[in-house]
């Protein structure tokens, strides 16, 4: 087992810190509305999310700013139109289509 040790470079570590807050709204509202529409836990759509992420080599916050943008009828700002086109295709596919609802479903953990 390891012990904690300080961190190398404070600044950084808070810097990072800030921009997981500054994106944490952004992929909470993206789950809630999978979660709204498909019916799915939190963990579920947070795979989803994550998933599609993996899949298009696309920041997990620029993914979910994509689904929001597509849920409010706008742009999503942080995401160029090509790579919004690929993120709204895969979540056509994956995440509207019964075959990923069905994946994600054997691999969520059971709760009691």
């Amino acid at each position: 087992m390891t012990s904690w040790r300080p961190p190398d470079n404070p600044a950084d570590e808070i810097g990072q810190l800030r921009d997981a807050l500054d994106t944490q709204p952004v992929i909470e509202q993206a789950k809630g509305m999978l979660m709204l529409v498909r019916g799915w836990t939190a963990a579920t759509a947070f795979a989803a999310l994550r998933t599609i992420s993996q899949r298009t080599n696309v920041k997990l916050h620029d993914v979910a700013a994509v689904v929001v943008a597509a849920g409010s009828r706008a742009e999503a700002s942080t995401v160029d139109a090509e790579t919004s086109a690929v993120l709204l295709d895969q979540l056509r596919q994956y995440v509207l289509g019964s075959a990923f609802d069905t994946r994600l479903r054997e691999s969520e953990p059971e709760t009691d």
